[in-house]
């Protein structure tokens, strides 16, 4: 009587992995030595690789050749690595390199985003060793993401991480009746800025834009990154005025990057849509990041450097971009000034006053020194006995 099989070894998912050679003999060769400990999908070239990677999401680790035809293995790389899927953009991708490929291919290679290479003629321990360590590697980082709310590149939120903090802005504006807006920061032609100066000098970039973006909001705002070269921010209380010189002097101050390749001068910059809800509404989380994601798509219409606001409870407008002033270059990028920071809290006395009688004293307390900065050219007008009225008064309510 034979018997049963066991359960764990019937159900065992083999890691999928994919090997992309124009070589059919080394396409054979790497199905007969991987076969036993994986699944192996094979692809003849770049171009038929590409679309079972978009296609199959349970792929875990990629072996590319460099030289074939269609698409290459450095176009390829580029695809891969400037990806809007997080898990694409991830994956492993081992480049097979031969007696052809010198140096220089494979530091161009390592420079597009290669993550190992192994050199034919390889052995079958080699190459099983080299799958099953990046395998392992891509299934526990891709538990630890799903996890885990911080992006890694830059240390802000994640996207999970922005869409909580968003959902509670907007309900506690909702509750307090309070101002909100919503900008998407999207870097410009990232795909080409990729080609240019690479990996490593595109993450400096997205890492000098997170520093931006964190150095020009308050501690009550959220900045995450949501993609590949998109932020968001979220804040509350803020003005829609306020919030719109905020997105144009982001702009200036990416604009101001300097950046060069064997000489020569780079452009950065920021495209920012702005989404501003009714005042006194109750948007949903749904109404607001569809509106957010609207306004960034109309300002990549209008090209690069450019803020378009969408107020909700008037026409869609554009804004013209903030003039870019001439300033020595420099890569570390300038803080936003304090005065703009200020300017989203701006609040109006009579507004103040609606929440003091509705009890929320507390919220009106942190903006007490914006109001008084906006009544002081009222009591420079008083006069001395007033002047002293007005301390009497404050006296006994003391």
């Amino acid at each position: 009587m034979t018997a049963p099989p066991d359960d764990d070894q019937s159900t065992e998912v083999k890691p999928r992995l994919l090997l992309i050679d124009d070589s059919k003999v080394m396409r054979k060769s790497a199905v007969k030595m991987l076969g036993k400990d994986f699944d192996v999908v094979v692809a003849e070239d770049g171009q038929e690789g590409w679309q079972k990677i978009t296609e199959d999401d349970a792929i875990q680790v990629v072996f590319t050749d460099l030289n074939m035809p269609n698409l290459n293995g450095y176009e390829l790389l580029q695809m891969i690595r400037t990806s809007e899927d997080d898990g694409i953009r991830n994956l492993p991708v081992i480049v097979v390199t031969g007696a052809e490929n010198d140096n220089e291919a494979k530091e161009q290679a390592y420079d597009k985003g290669a993550t190992d290479f192994i050199t034919k003629p390889f052995n079958s321990t080699d190459l099983r060793a080299r799958a099953q360590a990046h395998a392992d590697y891509h299934r526990k980082t891709k538990a630890l993401e799903e996890n885990n709310k911080v992006d890694a590149l830059t240390q802000l939120g994640n996207e999970h991480h922005f869409k909580e903090r968003l959902a509670q802005d907007v309900s506690f504006v909702s509750r307090h009746k309070e101002d909100l807006a919503v900008m998407v920061v999207e870097l410009n032609d990232f795909n080409g800025l990729f080609l240019k100066i690479g990996r490593k000098g595109a993450d400096s970039v997205i890492k000098q834009i997170a520093k931006v973006l964190l150095k020009a909001v308050r501690k009550e705002d959220t900045v995450s990154r949501l993609g590949l070269a998109r932020f968001a921010v979220s804040l509350p209380t803020a003005k829609s005025e306020g919030a719109v010189q905020l997105a144009e002097r982001i702009c200036t101050v990416v604009d101001s990057f300097k950046a060069k390749l064997r000489g020569e001068a780079i452009s950065i910059s920021v495209s920012i849509g702005v989404y501003i809800p009714a005042y006194g509404s109750r948007p949903s989380y749904d109404d607001v990041w569809s509106g957010a994601k609207e306004a960034l798509k109309e300002a990549l219409k209008m090209g690069k450097s450019e803020v378009y606001a969408v107020r909700a409870e008037a026409v869609e407008e554009a804004v013209e971009k903030a003039v870019v002033e001439e300033v020595e270059p420099e890569f570390e990028p300038e803080p936003v000034p304090a005065p703009l920071v200020g300017a989203l809290d701006a609040i109006s006395i009579d507004k103040a006053l609606l929440q003091l009688k509705a009890g929320e004293s507390e919220i009106v307390a942190l903006k007490v020194p914006v109001l008084l900065q906006r009544l002081d050219p009222i009591f420079k007008l008083l006069n001395e006995r007033q002047k002293q009225a007005l301390i009497d008064s404050l006296n006994r309510e003391v």
